[in-house]
């Protein structure tokens, strides 16, 4: 069987465009929804723009780890994206795409990752974070992060 290396989780919010992006793009704050990612640290000024940096932290249990990351799309409130790369290989590429839906009073976000490690790097990956199926782990995660971010966006 071919290995899964293209997840996408889809959620609808009863918040607006504008509202969820700015959510999303707070890559500091990730550590409130996601299950793995605990933050981040934008480097340089602090703001993003395509071709920003920021390092993403990462736990699971006791293993911590960093990752190096460039935007590559920021749309406001329509769509948010990077690729993300350690030790000088490439990880992955997330993307958030935002659509207005019940007259801009919603929004459905897709979050997609795709895989872009190489066997060298797939290898590291599984001894430094422990997940041997990244695609499996990864659309769980992602369950969550979302379904968190939607709890956060309509309870206030």
């Amino acid at each position: 069987m071919p290995r899964e290396v293209h997840v996408e989780e889809t959620v609808e919010i009863a918040a607006p465009p504008p509202v969820v992006f700015a959510t999303i793009i707070d890559v500091a704050a990730w550590g409130r929804f996601s299950p793995e990612c605990t933050g981040a640290t934008v480097l340089r000024d602090g703001s993003l723009a395509p071709g920003s940096r920021f390092s993403g932290h990462n736990r699971r249990g006791v293993r911590r780890w960093t990752t190096h990351c460039v935007v590559t799309e920021l749309v406001p409130d329509t769509a948010f994206a990077f690729d993300s790369g350690a030790i000088g290989l490439p990880i992955a590429s997330w993307s958030y795409r935002l659509e207005p839906v019940r007259d801009g009073r919603g929004t459905v976000v897709t979050e997609v990752w795709h895989d872009n490690r190489g066997a060298l790097m797939r290898g590291i990956a599984v001894v430094v974070s422990g997940i041997a199926d990244r695609a499996t782990h990864n659309r769980a995660a992602m369950r969550v992060t979302l379904d968190r971010l939607k709890a956060h966006l309509e309870t206030g």
